[in-house]
């Protein structure tokens, strides 16, 4: 072999020896120019967390959070995309009254308009509640993330509305399928913690577990390792189907044989589908489609092959997997996993054909 040649084989064999070393750690580099569509950090992906718990709405009602907030004797720490329920306000406000420590955290800029995100932080901060907006780092905040007196975390697929948290008032299409994972492990809060302090002080996020699935870390890595080691069934809920590379990957699995099921939302009203080419593009695999029109379809989870589940905020599309903070958890819990799957029956019975 040429002197020239060796030389930059042992080289890059030197790099690679490096990177495999890393991995897992708060930081890579890749060779050849960067790519969006390859994880840069936290590319390994958990077995999944066991000991956690789950919870689902709108069965469960807002009583989850408000209690876990009333329960709360050292700190609140919220990072969330949208703050409107009024009652999760008000024990924000009462948690700073007690003279716990209550930081939150909102995106100022959510679908819909976001005027009335300043007038909730203005009243959060008379109330004693430090905050402020979210990192401008990112095209968007659309995490669903809670610490409760640094020792409990939840991460979420729903915002802290009357939608996302089971109200009723408004009739059954006001209310959203959501879910939630409530978890004390203390390496998962504890880099929940460090996401959130990073995302405080506008600095980078810098962890190391692989249980976590955050945008724009490893969300989207994470994504394809898990359709990609899909062998029997796949069940996914999902507000959207917008992303070229995941659906691509959706069809691999079906083609080797992998039975999919997917959930989305049902159009409202007139409006068109906007995950109409996203359905056409896996359609044509034989995969199984349907949407829902009882609830708005607002989860987002994978079940993979019974064993492993993720839980999470993050959509699949190439936004929330690459330009947003998202935050997301794999699971492997037994308990929670007979949860996510058999609600995910529930509401297949109910879906129709899209």
């Amino acid at each position: 072999m040429h002197r020239n040649s060796m030389k930059s084989l042992l080289i890059y064999l030197f790099i690679a020896a490096i990177g495999l070393t890393l991995t897992g750690c708060s930081f890579s580099f890749s060779l050849g120019g960067s790519n969006s569509n390859q994880c840069q950090s936290n590319c390994t992906s958990g077995a999944g967390a066991q000991g956690v718990r789950v919870y689902v709405e709108p069965n469960d009602g807002e009583q989850v959070i408000t209690g876990a907030i009333k329960s709360a004797s050292k700190s609140i720490w919220l990072e969330i995309y949208i703050l409107s329920d009024r009652n999760v306000i008000r024990a924000l406000e009462e948690a700073a009254n007690r003279s716990l420590d209550v930081r939150v955290m909102l995106e100022p800029r959510p679908f819909g308009g976001g005027s009335s995100v300043s007038r909730t932080l203005d009243e959060l901060k008379a109330a004693g509640v430090k905050a402020q907006f979210s990192s401008p780092d990112f095209k968007l905040t659309h995490e669903k993330g809670m610490i409760i007196d640094g020792a409990t975390a939840y991460i979420m697929t729903s915002n802290f509305s009357r939608a996302g948290l089971g109200d009723s008032s408004g009739g059954s299409g006001s209310r959203n399928r959501e879910y939630g994972i409530i978890d004390t492990n203390a390496q998962d809060v504890q880099a929940v913690i460090a996401i959130f302090n990073a995302d405080w002080n506008r600095t980078p996020a810098q962890f190391n577990d692989a249980n976590l699935v955050v945008s724009p870390v490893n969300s989207r890595s994470v994504f394809m390792n898990l359709i990609g080691s899909a062998r029997n069934t796949l069940l996914i809920e999902a507000e959207e189907m917008n992303d070229s590379g995941i659906e691509q990957a959706l069809v691999n699995a079906a083609r080797r044989g992998v039975q999919i099921e997917i959930i989305l939302p049902a159009p409202k009203g007139s409006a068109s589908d906007s995950n109409s080419s996203g359905i056409a593009a896996i359609k044509q695999s034989n995969i199984m489609v349907r949407e829902d029109s009882q609830l708005y379809m607002h989860a987002k989870i994978m079940v993979v092959d019974g064993v492993k589940a993720f839980v999470g905020s993050e959509n699949i599309s190439a936004q929330s997997l690459d330009q947003n903070r998202e935050l997301g958890i794999l699971v492997s819990d037994t308990g929670v996993l007979r949860t996510l799957q058999s609600t995910f029956q529930t509401d297949w019975g109910i879906s129709r054909t899209a």
